[in-house]
């Protein structure tokens, strides 16, 4: 949310809270359609028709929740890795996201930046006065930027409703995070009459909100797809009706008299006799499978080639395609999914240099240019352990130890694993120095 710096030069009030508030309130609406969407509540679901015998099937396709976990498992399906110069030490950090299981929130913040097209994390001080993450709600929260090229984040809001066990709101608490404070309000349930009730300092020296941006629109992966999700639902839904109404046809018949009695037997037996000149038939719509099957088929491949996520179960994808064949296959998504990390990266820089404000502080670590972190991704697909071993060992010599180590899927701390090796290597090296003189010593006793 873009402001002008100048409306809170004398600090940020009540009034401009509530406010601003009322402005993220408008936004709601299309975050619930696109929870509702990734949930599987679509508008087909609420479709109506008229007449009783009329076939009414809504049939949900959840194209949404495909692409949104697509997306999420294959950028961090494997965790985040971060490595650093030999001059800097980032440990400490490495330590707190190890505690905490940092990959499980990061899994949770790339798919809500998947759904909403942006995600909000916060950073907070645990009663052990260690730094920790959590994810919070788009719908509640929002972050101020100065109205400049820059966007130079101002304060942070994350609001919500109290209830009772019985259900009923009773009142609002809103928190405000600037540069240094933590400000806790409390209102009524439309968060008016906000009343200041608690200052804090938090000691993270800037907004310990972030606010992660899908893309440049803040738009969600399946944002722009809603109308073809829409068509797919209604073509599947259509489909079963005919199916149903065809099961259901009217008998058609001519010159032949039936009473109620005689239908209610034509039902059971199954026999209708007529004179010469009698015929019978069912009033049906005629089905053509095939153009319904290509319109289907168009509908979906739209789908996955507007939303850069391929369809794995297609044919294409066969068991004989080689690494290279399945790559190019995957170009578009590879593409698309790199905008996500460039940008994903870019605000995990800024948790990095947050933690390491915070753990300074603490005298737990030096200071670390967050430019000087290399943040690593890989991206979940299945590998060719083999043919990694094998390029491992070919670039042996040429590169680090532990830049090669983070090649391999199954390691989670290249510098720590590294070390262990050498230890081995240390170990086994003084095991053979201590056989070798052990068999000397015997050779030269039975020698003597």
């Amino acid at each position: 949310m873009i402001i002008d710096e100048d409306i809170v030069a004398g600090g940020v009030t009540p009034f401009i809270i509530t406010k601003l508030i009322e402005r993220h309130e408008r936004e709601r609406q299309r975050y619930r359609l696109l929870h509702d969407y990734y949930m599987g509540d679509h508008r087909i679901l609420n479709r109506r028709k008229r007449g009783k015998n009329v076939a009414n099937n809504r049939i949900m396709c959840n194209h949404a929740k495909y692409i949104t976990d697509m997306t999420q498992s294959y950028l961090v399906g494997n965790p985040v890795t971060y490595a650093v110069s030999d001059e800097y030490d980032i440990e400490a950090i490495k330590n707190e996201y190890l505690e905490q299981d940092m990959p499980s929130v990061d899994s949770e913040i790339v798919k809500n930046m998947s759904i909403y097209g942006k995600a909000y994390e916060l950073i907070y001080a645990d009663e052990k006065s260690k730094p920790r993450s959590v994810r919070l709600d788009p719908e509640h929260t929002f972050v101020c930027y100065s109205q400049s090229a820059f966007e130079k984040p101002l304060f942070a809001v994350y609001y919500y409703k109290k209830y009772d066990l019985d259900g009923y709101c009773t009142g609002s608490i809103c928190r405000v995070y600037d540069e240094s404070f933590i400000y806790t309000y409390t209102g009524l349930d439309s968060y008016s009459a906000l009343s200041l009730q608690n200052v804090e300092p938090h000691y993270f020296f800037d907004v310990p909100i972030i606010e992660y941006r899908n893309n440049t629109e803040m738009q969600g992966d399946f944002e722009q797809l809603i109308t073809q999700i829409d068509a797919y639902n209604v073509l599947m839904s259509d489909r079963i009706n005919d199916k149903e109404q065809f099961v259901n046809s009217l008998l058609f018949l001519c010159n032949c008299d039936l009473d109620t009695e005689q239908a209610k037997k034509l039902l059971v037996e199954r026999i209708l006799m007529g004179d010469g000149d009698a015929k019978a038939e069912y009033l049906s719509k005629v089905l053509n499978e095939a153009d319904t099957k290509v319109l289907r088929d168009d509908i979906k491949d739209d789908i996955h080639r507007l939303s850069h996520v391929p369809d794995l179960s297609d044919e294409s994808f066969g068991n004989n395609l080689s690494g290279v064949a399945i790559k190019y296959k995957l170009l578009g998504f590879e593409q698309h999914v790199k905008n996500k990390e460039r940008n994903f990266a870019k605000t995990l820089r800024k948790r990095l240099e947050i933690y390491n404000n915070f753990l300074v502080t603490l005298n737990a670590m030096k200071e670390v240019p967050s430019h000087r972190v290399d943040i690593g991704f890989t991206y979940n697909l299945p590998a060719n352990e083999l043919e990694i071993a094998q390029m491992i060992n070919y670039l042996k010599g040429l590169a680090s130890d532990e830049t090669l180590l983070e090649r391999l899927p199954f390691i989670t701390d290249a510098k720590e694993e590294v070390e262990i090796a050498r230890r081995e290597q240390a170990e086994k090296s003084a095991e053979d120095i201590r056989i070798a003189e052990s068999s000397a010593r015997k050779v030269n006793y039975n020698e003597e």
